[in-house]
């Protein structure tokens, strides 16, 4: 027994063990654990294997930039722990306590954590791509910045959680309750809301905070807050929504929820106390949100909205356009000024007429694009494909930076057949 003992634990521990029974069991066994799971995933599994009942408590463990890939964390208290910039891709979280825990800059890509409560866990900037957090709590979670492409978030309690700027594109987010979180800037392509439940508290991708309207036409439900009422948080994919809920369906046409009967209210986000997550004000916002939106979401409907609309004014001044796929999108005479387009595809593009000054159009690919007319005055192309691209007739100035890193000069504008003009001189 002393041998086997041993394995797992220092001298120290042992003889308190042995010389004192039981009386410290659990202050030692954190110790010990935690000395395990330093030595790295496989000892810590395989002291799992053998102690298969034995309770794992890791509450508080310092596990920073440490790399347990594949580990088995199931059912194990994390609460509290520091996992930051760690790789855990591939492991068992499964109904794991991980409230508090710190998972910042970690690689969690293709773990599990289903059933896991992750209440006001952080992991802004985590890469958890392909992870499965189906029926997790997370309630002010904080997941700005993180990856969650292709993430399975199916009934996951996700109110009052940071969202900024997270990348949920081809994320299962169906039966989510998103009451009060705020998605602002998030990258939504392919995200399936489908009976994920929105608030007058929710922010959405746009800026806008959650309407009966986005919820009509993303499939979501809508319900207005009253913490009084709270539903209990949706389950996973098969499992009862909540009461307050059951009779709202994702083919209602208004897609709103009733509520239960007037009682006093009071906001969900000061029930969920959650982190303090900005977004911006709508009058500071230059842009259209409800273009920017349609067009992130599906360029072909956007061209089609612009058939229908010829005289819509497309608003889209310092819209965050980066890393997009708006090939042969339909922008012509669009305003674009300071938008920024960094890295995205416009093959094709329709840009005609549009105003780009002091657009960011840095490794963007504006092959064969139309460009005729644009003004391009301070915009920057560095490192930008031109190929075939037609500029005729295009305004530019001594602070247009050209696809070759230099200044535009009035030669390389009487080369190309654009106008040379000075930034503040008016377009005739």
């Amino acid at each position: 027994m002393i041998l086997s003992l041993s394995r797992y634990c220092g001298t120290a521990a042992c003889a308190g063990v042995l010389l004192f029974g039981v009386t410290s069991q659990a202050i030692a066994a954190d110790a010990r654990q935690e000395a395990v799971v330093q030595q790295g995933s496989v000892e810590w599994n395989a002291m799992r294997e053998k102690n298969p009942s034995m309770p794992t408590d890791l509450s508080g463990a310092a596990l920073k930039g440490r790399r347990l890939r594949k580990i088995d964390f199931s059912q194990t208290s994390l609460a509290g722990a520091d996992m930051r910039q760690s790789d855990f891709g591939r492991s068992e979280f499964r109904d794991a306590d991980l409230s508090g825990a710190k998972l910042d800059g970690s690689v969690l890509a293709g773990s599990r954590f289903t059933g896991a409560d992750m209440n006001q866990a952080s992991l802004a900037g985590a890469l958890c791509a392909g992870s499965d957090f189906s029926g997790a709590k997370m309630a002010s979670t904080v997941l700005r910045r993180a990856d969650c492409g292709e993430a399975k978030l199916r009934g996951t309690d996700l109110s009052g959680a940071d969202l900024r700027e997270a990348n949920l594109e081809h994320a299962d987010l169906s039966r989510a309750d998103l009451r009060a979180a705020n998605l602002w800037l998030a990258r939504t392509g392919g995200t399936d809301f489908t009976g994920a439940l929105i608030s007058d508290e929710t922010v959405l991708p746009n800026g806008k905070t959650g309407s009966a309207q986005w919820a009509s036409e993303h499939g979501a439900m809508f319900a207005p807050v009253v913490a009084a009422s709270k539903p209990e948080p949706a389950g996973v994919a098969g499992a009862a929504l909540p009461q307050a809920v059951q009779s709202a369906t994702p083919s209602a046409s208004s897609q709103a929820v009733p509520s239960a009967a007037p009682q006093k209210a009071t906001t969900l986000a000061k029930t969920l106390k959650p982190i303090r997550a900005w977004r911006p004000a709508p009058s500071s916002i230059s842009y259209d949100a409800d273009q920017l939106d349609q067009l992130k979401s599906n360029v072909t409907k956007w061209n089609r909205l612009r058939t229908e609309k010829p005289a819509m004014n497309v608003r889209l001044k310092e819209a965050p356009l980066d890393n997009r796929v708006l090939a042969y999108a339909d922008l012509h005479g669009a305003d674009l000024e300071k938008a920024s387009l960094k890295r995205s595809d416009l093959e094709k593009a329709d840009l005609k007429s549009a105003n780009l000054r002091g657009a960011d159009l840095r490794s963007a690919n504006l092959q064969r694009a139309d460009l005729r007319q644009a003004d391009l005055r301070g915009a920057n192309l560095w490192l930008a494909n031109t190929g075939r691209a037609e500029f005729e007739g295009a305004i530019v100035s001594s602070e247009t930076v050209l696809d070759t890193g230099k200044k535009a000069t009035p030669a390389w504008a009487q080369e190309h057949a654009v106008r040379f003009m000075d930034e503040s001189e008016p377009l005739r």
